[in-house]
């Protein structure tokens, strides 16, 4: 599966690079919080969040992830935490 879908990203934010760093420097300025969040009790909420915001930037690994670990209960969280590394290697290229 696609970790980056640039084109996504690009429709998503009409091109505009200077949109695409202010939207990625929230994302990337969120994630301390959401591994936080994954070892308290409200993990659930995080990654749900998570989920919503990797699909409106173009990370569809991500989002399949969380989306898992909503089905599987928290041992789905390991699957999330390789595939924000993987994301954020990704968005950093």
């Amino acid at each position: 599966m696609i970790v980056f879908d640039r084109a996504a990203f690009d429709a998503a934010t009409a091109g505009d690079r200077e949109l695409q760093r202010e939207v990625l420097a929230l994302f990337r300025g969120q994630v301390a919080g959401w591994r936080v969040a994954f070892a308290g009790e409200d993990w659930r909420t995080a990654v749900h969040t998570l989920k919503g915001s990797a699909r409106g930037i173009g990370l569809p690994a991500l989002a399949q992830a969380c989306a898992a670990a909503e089905e599987a209960g928290a041992e789905g969280l390991a699957g999330v935490e390789q595939e924000l590394a993987r994301a954020l290697a990704a968005l950093d290229q």
